[in-house]
């Protein structure tokens, strides 16, 4: 485990967090965006808010960008969250 383990709960705790929020939130995102699959949206733009997320926090933790270990340590906490929220879609 490259990354602190206080980072890596702060992470889990907001991602799933965000998860929540995303479907509290009830937009009609296919009319706002004129989109034809609301679900392969949904999923695309939280996966994206959630790596600019986990980026953002990880340099105001550690004061620096991620080199290649911990980039793929958070692209694996992401990927995790990412089967949680296609869990979410399927059950809207």
């Amino acid at each position: 485990m490259v990354l602190g383990l206080e980072f890596r709960r702060l992470l889990e705790r907001e991602l799933r967090k965000s998860i929540d929020f995303t479907f509290k939130q009830n937009m009609d995102f296919k009319e706002i965006w004129n989109c034809t699959n609301e679900d392969d949206f949904l999923y695309g733009w939280y996966m994206g808010r959630s790596d600019d997320f986990c980026r953002n926090q990880f340099f105001l933790h550690y004061h620096k960008a991620p080199n290649k270990k911990e980039a793929k340590e958070i692209q694996d906490i992401l990927l995790n969250h990412a089967k949680d929220f296609r869990d979410q879609l399927a059950k809207k």
